[in-house]
Formats: structure tokens, C-alpha cells, sequence
């Protein structure tokens, strides 16, 4: 984006610029946070995988991601589909009102759809990569952060990355005069921070890939290691 400093790595937006899209006080900083693209495609499906989540899920995208991968017409005839997809809803949707809270009782044997009952990590990636190539809309767990901040036209002042936070929420905080409030701020962004997927989970996650899978996964969050710095 021509409207990124290089000076700052691609984080903090120039001195002087025509503010975008709202009417803000003379003076005001715009800011946001972002982390890594992969550690919160993964923290995403790390909680995605058991069954009150699944029912949750369904129809947003697991529902489809499954289908796409172990129900396409070339291997799967339509009533059949029909038939083990009907089985797989009425196993799945009783966990989104808690039903089974207690304990998850085991899918049936023999569909497809419920072995396993969840989306696997490659399942994920495949619709994710099957979704850009369609051209349709990101879903808001894995969309690149460059995307849904509109980065290019938003001109933030500070973009705060997730893994740093405690080194630059202190400036930040300075910057709005609000530096007597950074242990109430440091305490917050370390819980946020314990629940991000670390870089060993994140390459435990990525060796379940093949090279193109990584490859196409790259290609989608290649803007958001170009701005944010991340590799």
C-alpha cells in the first residue's frame, strides 16, 4: 500500500494524510491491533474441533468444508449424499442447544461426514483456499487482517502486533494519555495473549499440510506478512 511507511517496518501509518471514511477530531489516533494470520487461523480451529463448537459452526462453514472434501459428485452419489448428510445434521445440531453437554457420545460408524464429526485442519484450508479461488467472502476468523481492516484506505496511526504488545501498548498508552492505566492494560493483552496458538502449534498444525496446501495458504496472507512484517 502507497499509504505505508517503510521507515516503521509497514506499521505506522505517515504524519500527514487526509483522514478516510469519518469525521475525527483534529488531533485523534487511529489505531488497531493485528497478530499473526497463521497463529489465528489455528487458535481458530483448535477450538473449532469439539462438538458444541461443530454444531455452532455448521452451517458458517463446516457443514460445506466437509462436504467439499469428502462428498463431491465425482465420488458420492447424490441420495446417498442426501441420506448420510441428513444423519450427520441430526448427530451434530442437538450439541448447539447443549443437549449433550456432558459427555459427546460417539458419531455412527460408517459416514463419511461424521468420521471424523469435525472439519480436519487440511479440510479447513482446502475450503478456505476454495473460497479466494471462487472469489466469494472471507469468513471473519481467517480473513487476512489487511483485508478486513481495509489497511490501504483506513490510515491508522499504530498498528499494534498481538506478539509485542507488551513492548508497544506502553507507547501507545502515552500516546493517549493514558499511561497511568498500563498495568490495568499489560493484565488484559497477557490473557489475550495465553490463548494465541504458539509457533510450535503452529508448525505442528502446518506439517499436516502438503507443500501445495502451504503454498496456497501463503499466497492468502501474503499481504499481511508484506505490512505487518510477519514471515
Amino acid at each position: 500500500s502507497s499509504g505505508i511507511n517503510a521507515e516503521y517496518g509497514g506499521r505506522i501509518g505517515p504524519h500527514s494524510r487526509a483522514r478516510q471514511f469519518r469525521t475525527e477530531p483534529e488531533g485523534s489516533i487511529r489505531f488497531t491491533t493485528v497478530r499473526h494470520p497463521l497463529a489465528r487461523l489455528v487458535s481458530h480451529y483448535r477450538n473449532s474441533v469439539s462438538l458444541r463448537q461443530v454444531s455452532l459452526q455448521w452451517d458458517d462453514w463446516v457443514r460445506d468444508a466437509i462436504i467439499e472434501s469428502r462428498g463431491p459428485p465425482e465420488i458420492m452419489p447424490a441420495k446417498e449424499k442426501q441420506r448420510l448428510l441428513a444423519e450427520a445434521e441430526a448427530f451434530i445440531r442437538p450439541y448447539a442447544a447443549d443437549i449433550h453437554r456432558d459427555q459427546e457420545i460417539p458419531p455412527p460408524e460408517g459416514n463419511p461426514f461424521l468420521n471424523p464429526p469435525y472439519a480436519t485442519f487440511p479440510e479447513m484450508v482446502a475450503f478456505i483456499a476454495l473460497k479466494k479461488e471462487r472469489g466469494k467472502g472471507a469468513n471473519g476468523h481467517w480473513a487476512p487482517a489487511s483485508w478486513w481492516l481495509d489497511i490501504c484506505q483506513n490510515d491508522f496511526d499504530y498498528v499494534i502486533k498481538l506478539e509485542e504488545v507488551a513492548i508497544e501498548t506502553p507507547y501507545l498508552l502515552s500516546k493517549l494519555n493514558l499511561a497511568e492505566h498500563s498495568e490495568l492494560y499489560k493484565s488484559r493483552t497477557n490473557e489475550s495473549g495465553d490463548k494465541s496458538a504458539t509457533r510450535r502449534e503452529i508448525d505442528q498444525y502446518l506439517r499436516q499440510l502438503t507443500f501445495e496446501e502451504q503454498v496456497k495458504l501463503n499466497e492468502i496472507y501474503n499481504l499481511d506478512y508484506e505490512i505487518f512484517g510477519y514471515e
